[in-house]
């Protein structure tokens, strides 16, 4: 049973005292004669700086408008994926075998073991073997084996919240950890330049570059072809000034009919006018006697004596006498009919007021054709102008498409001559090797093991014998029938205890 308080297991120990020191000094000389033999384990690290500040030309589109003024580099932000790539790649077995390319196999994986060591290898592979066999999985080569152990050895964390990766590899050899790290760092340098290279990049984009270009000159060409042949400089502003100056014809074409609506309207007022102011008026009036009735009378007085002479010759009822009569007849009524006194003499002139109204109306007349002349060619001129801003608006669809067109092949052809810069500059770069990815801290040749830990091992030994002896000690106890402790005779008989002797007694 085991025991409830430290003073029984006391008891234990000390009753036990022997197979305890065997069992923890065999414990406590294992832990320490393996910590002497087991061979130091070094650990070189180095530090790899994820940057975000690599020289990259504006060759964005996207970029252009956002970047500030005279800005020649942009910085992309370092995600989680990137670093994660990068340790990825840092420990992946490919950059291992180029790390350890051109070196020599060492003796234990090119010759093998010795026979002892080679017959217990053989033994613990011997199911993994078998297991090859089975399956047709080819043998490792000496060098494949040596990369796929190294790999094993090397890792790579990410420090958190940093841009930094942390390469750590291990070996017996403090000297190999430091030279293998060297040329890890050195391959891993120039397979990363080489990611972001492709000799044929710029070759391409100066081949896109002079095709885009003469498709841009192309398009240019019938773009001022067509500006020529149309007149259309500036869509926007002749559609503007034309605009305005259809507004401002329209605008004197309305004044103009209100100006000729006055003009018809005092046209007619002055007619009406005129045509109740008499043309002359009376200027003078003389009273002469009457010349016709002075002549008149003695033809009168004639025909009254040769009457009276042939009465005494001819009956009154003769032709003679009525001839006579009615000459006499005649004559003497135009004498009543005329002014037996005088005649009126009247001189008249020209109505000043009937002349100016004569005036005003040509000049309104005039003035009213005038209008009308000038309404008809303000017409036409607004028609004319009409019919070129339809004119404009449709040669301005084709225009939009071939402004449009020109858009697309100098946005294309600009791209591709800033790609072209690119892959130079990204060329430039990379021969001199700025990359976004440094050796931040080299390595350096490890000054102490990183195991074992001796102190630590003897430390965790101590405290092993302590606990295998006591194990050691409760195994014995358990396995003698004899009893010790008066905890176990309680138990066994249920009996509670009186009194306890000691041995001296």
């Amino acid at each position: 049973m085991l025991p409830i308080n430290y003073k029984d297991w006391i008891d234990i120990a000390w009753r036990r005292r022997r197979i305890a020191t065997i069992a923890g000094l065999t414990v406590f000389g294992v832990v320490a004669l393996g910590t002497l033999l087991w061979p130091p384990l070094y650990s070189s690290n180095c530090q790899v700086l994820v940057q975000d500040n690599r020289a990259q030309l504006l060759v964005s589109p996207d970029l252009q408008g956002n970047a500030p003024p005279n800005s020649s580099a942009v910085n992309n932000p370092v995600q989680e994926q990137d670093l994660n790539s990068e340790r990825e790649l840092i420990t992946s077995l490919y950059l291992v075998r180029l790390a350890l390319e051109g070196l020599p196999v060492p003796p234990a994986y090119a010759h093998g073991s010795g026979m002892a060591v080679a017959a217990v290898k053989a033994a613990i592979r011997l199911p993994l073997e078998g297991y090859h066999v089975l399956h047709s999985i080819p043998k490792l080569s000496p060098r494949d084996a040596w990369a796929i152990d190294v790999e094993r050895n090397l890792d790579a964390t990410v420090i958190k919240r940093s841009n930094i990766i942390t390469v750590e590899f291990s070996s017996h050899d403090r000297k190999w950890t430091k030279d293998f790290l060297d040329r890890l760092m050195s391959r891993y340098l120039e397979f990363h330049a080489s990611l972001s290279h492709d000799p044929q990049a710029e070759k391409f984009y100066e081949e896109q570059t002079n095709l885009l270009k003469t498709r841009l000159e192309a398009s240019e060409g019938q773009l001022r072809d067509f500006q020529l042949k149309t007149g259309i400089g500036n869509l926007d502003e002749q559609k503007r000034a034309l605009i305005a100056r259809i507004s401002d014809l329209q605008s004197t074409a309305a004044k103009t009919d209100a100006a000729i609506s006055g003009d018809q309207q005092q046209v007619t007022t002055l007619q009406s006018q005129l045509g109740s102011t008499p043309g002359r008026i009376e200027k003078e009036t003389h009273q002469v006697q009457n010349l016709a009735l002075q002549q008149l009378k003695p033809q009168v007085m004639q025909l009254r004596a040769e009457r009276a002479e042939l009465l005494t010759r001819y009956q009154p009822g003769s032709e003679r006498i009525k001839q006579i009569d009615a000459k006499l007849a005649s004559e003497e009524k135009i004498l009543d009919n005329e002014n037996h006194l005088e005649v009126n003499e009247e001189s008249t002139d020209v109505n000043p007021v009937w002349i100016t109204l004569q005036t005003d109306l040509k000049t309104a007349s005039t003035a009213a054709s005038s209008g009308k002349a000038t309404r008809d060619e303000l017409n036409k001129q607004i028609d004319a102008a009409n019919q070129q801003l339809a004119g404009l608006v449709t040669n301005g669809v084709q225009m939009d498409r071939l402004q449009r067109q020109v858009t697309s092949d100098s946005d294309a052809y600009q791209a591709y001559v800033r790609k072209t810069e690119e892959a130079r500059a990204s060329e430039a770069l990379n021969s001199n090797k700025i990359l976004n990815v440094s050796v931040a801290q080299p390595p350096i040749v490890p000054l102490q093991p990183v195991f074992p830990s001796v102190p630590f091992n003897l430390a965790v030994g101590l405290i092993l014998a302590i606990l295998f002896g006591a194990a050691a000690a409760y195994w014995a106890e358990e396995s003698d029938s004899k009893i010790y402790s008066s905890g176990v005779v309680n138990d066994l008989t249920g009996l509670p205890i009186v009194a306890i002797l000691s041995e001296r007694m």
